[in-house]
C-alpha cells in the first residue's frame, strides 16, 4: 500500500464571519477543528481552524458549495482564497465548481463578515 498525502485548508475567520460559517461547515458535516498558535509577538485577531483529510477524502466540492451559498446570504460576506502560489482570489461572483478548483490549489482561505447577524 502507498503512502497517501493528506491535504489541509486553514480558515481564518473574522469579524462576525466566525459562527455563521462554522455552523454552515457543520450543517453540511464538514469536520473543522480550532488551529491554536502560541507566540510572543503581536497576533491577527481572527479564529483560526483547519480542514484535514486523506487527500483523495477531502470534501473540496461540499466546502466549495457551503463557501458558495454563505456568501450568496448576505451582502456583507466575502471569502477570500489564497493559493499555493501567493495568488489570492474573492469567492464572490465565483460558481461552486470555480471555487472547488481554487480551493484544491489554495493553502488559506479568509472567511468575513463585515455586520453582526442581527444587522441586514
Amino acid at each position: 500500500m502507498g503512502a497517501q498525502k493528506y491535504a489541509s485548508l486553514r480558515l481564518t475567520l473574522f469579524k462576525h464571519g466566525a459562527e455563521s460559517f462554522l455552523a454552515a461547515l457543520d450543517e453540511a458535516a464538514i469536520s473543522h477543528t480550532p488551529v491554536h498558535s502560541y507566540s510572543i509577538a503581536p497576533q491577527g485577531s481572527g479564529l483560526v481552524e483547519a480542514i484535514t483529510a486523506l487527500s483523495d477524502a477531502m470534501p473540496w466540492n461540499a466546502i466549495a458549495k457551503v463557501v458558495v451559498a454563505w456568501i450568496e446570504a448576505r451582502k456583507s460576506r466575502e471569502v477570500i482564497i489564497y493559493t499555493e502560489e501567493g495568488k489570492w482570489f474573492h469567492a464572490k461572483g465565483y460558481s461552486a465548481s470555480e471555487v472547488q478548483k481554487l480551493l484544491e490549489i489554495s493553502t488559506n482561505i479568509t472567511v468575513i463578515d463585515t455586520k453582526p447577524v442581527d444587522k441586514q
